[in-house]
């Protein structure tokens, strides 16, 4: 039985990215989508056709009874879980945190933290009984710079820092390694959020000593490392990718 990681928010960017890392590394990738399923169906379709084994499942993981219901569908799929990676998240631009509506605040919150406790909590038990495994937190350079798209995104990515920290301190004894990864700027949609032009790219660009900003597949690379090939001993770390910005 091949080894089974669930990636959130995997249907494009990072996460598709990730989810084809794992699937190379020899697990069973279950792909989650929010609403674009189309674009989740070309992730499995890619993974399909490199020979690997995916599967799509939708579920707002804002919602606990739709993580609930996802993680029933993992376990009469394949009977166990080794990963997990909270990937799925939200953004909208807003300068000013006056500006920042209680819906968008909520809804930020929601989507990229509560998701990640949500699927976190569902995740533990099984992995327990697969006897450890991995859990990586996908945060955000923001966590630590307040970053460009607002105080609602910076602090839900923060918040998952001392989700990270905790959950590595309490799994530790249970062989269930728990990890962040703080991308900087990344070649995704979620670009146009932070730059939204072309004059506005090259002057965030040009603030990267390595010339350029990152890519999904240099993240993805992180990421198969802390699930595949990290020993037990890291756990409980955050490791950055800013090209050299600091």
């Amino acid at each position: 039985m091949s080894r089974v990681a669930l990636v959130t928010g995997a249907s494009r960017g990072i996460g598709r990215a990730i989810a084809q890392a794992l699937a190379d590394a020899g697990y069973a990738v279950v792909v989650n989508f929010a609403s674009r399923q189309g674009d989740a169906g070309v992730t499995t379709a890619a993974i399909a056709a490199a020979g690997g084994t995916a599967i799509a499942v939708q579920a707002d993981v804002s919602d606990p009874d739709a993580v609930a219901r996802m993680f029933a569908t993992v376990d009469a799929r394949f009977g166990r879980l080794d990963a997990l990676v909270n990937n799925a998240g939200v953004a909208q631009r807003f300068d000013r945190l006056t500006d920042i509506d209680d819906e968008t605040w909520r809804r930020t919150l929601a989507v990229n933290l509560d998701g990640a406790f949500f699927c976190t909590r569902a995740a533990v038990p099984r992995l327990k009984a697969a006897g450890g495994g991995r859990i990586v937190n996908v945060s955000s350079g923001a966590a630590h710079t307040g970053g460009a798209i607002g105080a609602h995104y910076a602090a839900s990515k923060a918040g998952m820092l001392a989700l990270t920290a905790k959950a590595a301190r309490e799994l530790a004894r249970d062989g269930i390694a728990v990890n962040a990864v703080l991308p900087s700027v990344i070649e995704t949609d979620m670009l146009d959020a932070i730059a939204q032009d072309a004059g506005a790219r090259d002057r965030l660009r040009a603030q990267f000593p390595i010339g350029r900003f990152g890519r999904p597949e240099e993240v993805a690379r992180v990421v198969r490392f802390l699930v595949a090939e990290a020993p037990e001993y890291l756990t409980g770390e955050f490791i950055s990718l800013r090209g050299g910005r600091l």
